[in-house]
């Protein structure tokens, strides 16, 4: 866990490959949120190595978790009324299926 930096800030939790096969869709876009904002905050200079290889981690699962193909479908689905569990699914997951 790494500190987000200064004594008053609360430590923080990098997203892992285990969040995308427990967390859904809908559970893991604030955390997405988040961690995007912590990243936001360093500057090239401030980051270690480990900071690049956990910011690389990171870019892997924002890809994941916004799956264009799957969020075309989705869209699609609404657009024609239909409820899919899109933000239900766990997109780590092989199977897709709605928790």
């Amino acid at each position: 866990m790494r500190s987000t930096g200064g004594p008053t800030m609360t430590p923080f939790r990098h997203l892992t490959r285990a969040d995308l096969d427990q967390l859904t869709r809908a559970e893991l876009f604030s955390r997405l949120a988040e961690e995007s904002a912590f990243w936001k905050r360093l500057t090239a200079k401030e980051m270690t190595e480990q900071d690049v290889k956990a910011y690389q981690e990171f870019l892997q699962i924002a890809l994941t978790l916004h799956d264009p193909r799957g969020l075309a479908d989705h869209l699609g689905n609404v657009i024609d009324g239909q409820d899919d569990d899109y933000l239900d699914q766990v997109p780590g997951s092989a199977c897709q299926a709605p928790r």
